[in-house]
């Protein structure tokens, strides 16, 4: 027997909204990917510089702990995501040293997976073509507070850090080098 026409477009409302609605493991209302150049900030330094830089930024204290306000002219944007944002959210950061020039496709996320014990945080990198000089360049992702134990970033499929910010370890390499 068919289903009426009305029975099967609700059952697909349905379906469609559990899949928006944050429940789905990697749905999108579930991380925001934040653009760089809306901050007026560059990443410190740190060592080894061909590995990256991972880092659970969970108020604006650890956000100024890995970034460091930018002197530009004639800019005016925020250092930071405002206060409020850190009463909800903390940033998954993962960055790297690239050759300058199109940063554009860089770091693309690829997939957000959350369990109460883990975030698998996975991103594909693509090298810009070889310059005469290096910057340094992030992909930071916004994700619902509170963060679980472990806190692992993946590029393209591979296990790159593993974070555990309640153990202290929250960023990777240490910074200032």
């Amino acid at each position: 027997m068919k289903s009426p026409p009305l029975v099967t477009g609700l059952a697909g409302l349905v379906l469609a909204f559990a899949a928006i609605s944050g429940d789905a493991a990697s749905g999108p209302r579930q991380a925001t990917t934040l653009d760089p150049g809306a901050y007026q900030s560059f990443v410190g330094n740190w060592a080894p510089a061909d590995a990256p830089l991972c880092a659970a930024l969970r108020s604006q204290a650890d956000w100024a702990g890995v970034l460091h306000p930018a002197a530009v002219m004639g800019g005016n944007k925020a250092f930071s995501p405002p206060v409020d944002f850190w009463n909800t959210k903390a940033v998954l950061l993962v960055a790297r040293v690239i050759d300058a020039g199109d940063t554009a496709k860089v770091f693309h996320l690829t997939h957000l997976q959350r369990s109460h014990d883990a975030i698998d945080l996975d991103y594909a990198f693509a090298a810009p073509p070889h310059a005469s000089s290096t910057m340094k360049w992030y992909l930071a992702v916004a994700v619902a507070k509170p963060l679980p134990p472990t806190l692992r970033f993946r590029e393209d499929g591979h296990i790159v850090c593993t974070l555990r910010p309640d153990a202290g370890a929250w960023v990777v390499p240490p910074l200032g080098h």
